[in-house]
């Protein structure tokens, strides 16, 4: 299936955005809508390649731009810098998401009954933010790889169905926050699941993860795996 891809500049305040939408070939009818958040990394041709993977299947793919200034990351060494203003401050991470969301509604084609987000790493957090945010918006959410720590923005119940994709020996994820985050979902009343990949650890999905050392390390059968669990997941909920 072709797809096309379109540039659509917003704002968050101040900050200027770019984000890109993936549209599937032409259709009668208006199409689910996913919002696809970045890795640490941003607006790499990775998360591209992801959205438009992802419109083949026959939705629109909002590719956002949480850092801002349609940023593209390439060393390591700025991950902290990067990412550490929006795990402090997850109350302007979420203005930052939402301002992606208001603007994602103005996508020609776009069913904004049926909105989802999925996201990467950094970008997982994102997409499960969105949901703990009671966001009506956001009918689907799902994590790869994702941090699960929670904010205290909010304790409501939780209308968002929820799924994390995670690699059981994932280190930056340990065991702890996996229990607390099943904890907080229960508790929320959320419509949640999370499947726990063996014999895989961080940024399975990225097959330019390659550092074993750190606990980053792509993993071919996952991604495929994964990528299939969404699928099923999003086709049931939108």
């Amino acid at each position: 299936m072709t797809t096309q891809a379109t540039t659509l500049g917003y704002f968050d305040g101040d900050t200027p955005c770019t984000g890109t939408f993936y549209t599937p070939g032409s259709s009668a009818e208006a199409l689910p809508l996913v919002l696809v958040c970045p890795a640490w990394d941003g607006l790499v041709q990775e998360v591209y390649d992801k959205a438009e993977k992802l419109s083949q299947e026959g939705y629109i793919a909002f590719v956002i731009d949480v850092l801002g200034e349609g940023k593209a990351m390439s060393d390591i060494a700025d991950l902290q810098a990067t990412m550490g203003p929006f795990i402090m401050d997850r109350g302007m991470l979420l203005r930052r998401l939402n301002a992606a969301v208001d603007t994602a509604k103005t996508i020609p084609g776009a069913d904004i009954t049926r909105i989802g987000v999925i996201g990467y790493c950094f970008g997982g957090l994102c997409a499960l933010d969105l949901a703990r945010s009671g966001n009506p918006d956001i009918r689907a959410a799902v994590s790869f790889h994702g941090a699960l720590m929670a904010n205290d923005l909010s304790d409501d119940t939780i209308n968002t169905h929820i799924l994390v994709l995670h690699g059981n020996d994932d280190p930056l994820v340990p065991p702890q926050q996996v229990s607390e985050f099943q904890q907080e979902m229960t508790r929320r009343q959320a419509d949640w699941q999370l499947v726990s990949y063996g014999n895989t650890v961080h940024a399975f999905t990225r097959p330019g993860a390659n550092m074993p050392e750190a606990g980053a390390l792509y993993n071919a059968s996952t991604d495929r795996r994964s990528w299939q669990a969404m699928r099923c997941f999003l086709a049931e909920v939108l």
